[in-house]
């Protein structure tokens, strides 16, 4: 037997693909071998004798560099002639009194924050070699992997971007995934399976009620032991962000009756109105409780927001209401232990304020959806694109739907959480924590710290404020 290393469900060892979420499950590294709270008993085992080797190994080190600086001092005290006990002295009183040369004390100063944490920066190539996605993530969870479904049966984001960074025991994990579009429509039809089959066709379908409600049944697949499911105090965004997600939504709002009949499959005669409006942008925190008492803890952000309208077509003698909802993004946090959540927990947000979308893929994906729209008016089911396909979408996009993407982009790009801007070598991040965060692009390593006086040396070099 084997375990989904995404979602954590229980297969055969002769399985290519999970039963749980879909994930390929054929290669080393997407699977393991034990279920997941024996895992992360493992790793903290792990941990500990790893901390108890830590600290043998800094002591001899300390030891070594106090060898090592009793032997440099000696040979500048001989070699600058001081060999009688006087000037021995003398030259010790100086060097602690400070009168003897030292090195600059920024790049002299130790380097750590409150988790002591470094970042690494990666960015994500599609098929057709174009850059779509951009991350910053802890360099303890180098675990990286990451999938792009253009078969995705969506009108508008059709393109399912999905990344995952954990640790080597996966009990910490930070997830991203792209921009989702669910439609639903009920109506006076013979059937429910008539109105999806004949009006929505290639159309995804999904009864949006609300966020906890989705992050829930999302649990529910990744968790599929789990007996608890507890929602925890939830948190605001800035105001420069639900300023940016009410803008979205009043653009929406704005073109809605001109695109909804194409969305819907519905003809140009079709008669809406606006029944409601649901939205949510916090971050929310979740405590999950398996079968065997093993709490995992979880923390979300989930920016959407779904628009219900009532609509009549009197010529065909066609009513009922439709569902149109947009999941901005979706970005979690789950870590196995108290210790490893509060370890990572500030590197959620530097992870959700430095994670995005480029504008290649949002071209990649209103290409595709262009195509699918265009091949739904003429009656004909859209094919999966390729390889070839796709480098050539990029040279011929078509419409890209509602609501805009360059407006979904600058709201992801605000961060539930940023409020300062950091800029260097073609990098961009934000995170409003974080008092100072630099960067070593050759290296592809950052270091982030809440301090304002911490300088990590010669091999950084400092991102300057926008």
């Amino acid at each position: 037997m084997k375990y989904c290393k995404k979602c954590g469900m229980l297969l055969e060892d002769n399985m290519e693909r999970c039963i749980g979420c879909g994930s390929d499950v054929k290669e080393k590294g997407s699977y393991s071998k034990y279920p997941e709270q024996v895992q992360e008993q493992i790793a903290h085992e792990k941990k500990q004798a790893g901390q108890r080797n830590l600290t043998v190994v800094a002591i001899i080190l300390i030891f070594v560099v106090i060898l090592l600086m009793v032997g440099i001092f000696a040979s500048r005290l001989y070699s600058q002639g001081l060999t009688s006990p006087d000037d021995l002295a003398k030259a010790i009183s100086d060097s602690v009194s400070g009168k003897d040369n030292v090195e600059d004390e920024s790049v002299s100063r130790p380097v750590k924050d409150d988790g002591g944490a470094y970042y690494k920066y990666t960015d994500i190539k599609d098929n057709a070699d174009h850059d779509i996605f951009h991350a910053v993530y802890p360099e303890d969870l180098s675990t990286l992997t990451h999938n792009v479904d253009y078969s995705w049966d969506s009108q508008v984001f059709p393109a399912v971007f999905s990344f995952i960074a954990t640790n080597d025991e996966n009990t910490a994990q930070l997830t991203y995934r792209s921009p989702q579009h669910y439609q639903y429509i009920k109506g006076t039809a013979e059937t429910q399976v008539d109105i999806q089959q004949n009006v929505m066709k290639c159309i995804s379908f999904y009864d949006f009620t609300t966020v906890e409600d989705y992050i829930k049944e999302m649990v529910k697949q990744a968790y599929p032991s789990a007996k608890k499911i507890e929602e925890m105090e939830s948190e605001n965004v800035v105001s420069e962000a639900e300023a940016a997600f009410d803008k979205i939504i009043k653009d929406y709002e704005s073109n809605a009756e001109k695109e909804l009949p194409v969305l819907f499959g519905l003809s140009e005669d079709t008669q809406f109105s606006h029944k409601d409006t649901y939205k949510s942008l916090k971050v929310m925190n979740y405590r999950i409780l398996t079968k065997e008492d093993h709490a995992v803890s979880c923390k979300f952000y989930v920016p959407v927001f779904c628009e219900k309208y009532d609509f009549n077509d009197e010529a065909q003698a066609f009513s009922g209401t439709l569902s149109d909802c947009y999941i901005l993004a979706f970005a979690s946090y789950e870590a196995g232990s108290d210790e490893l959540y509060d370890w990572y927990e500030d590197a959620f947000d530097i992870f959700i304020n430095n994670s995005f979308l480029t504008d290649d893929f949002y071209k990649g994906a209103g290409g595709y959806a262009g195509n699918i729209r265009k091949s739904v008016s003429d009656g004909k089911m859209p094919a999966i694109i390729g390889d070839a396909e796709l480098k050539d979408i990029y040279d011929n996009v078509n419409g890209n739907g509602a609501p805009d993407y360059a407006d979904i982009k600058d709201f992801l790009a605000t961060g539930p959480t940023a409020s300062k801007a950091f800029e260097a070598d073609g990098y961009h991040m934000g995170a409003e924590k974080m008092g100072q965060i630099f960067i070593a692009p050759d290296k592809q390593l950052i270091y982030a710290t809440k301090a304002t006086d911490e300088y990590p040396g010669d091999d950084y070099t400092e991102l300057v404020r926008k």
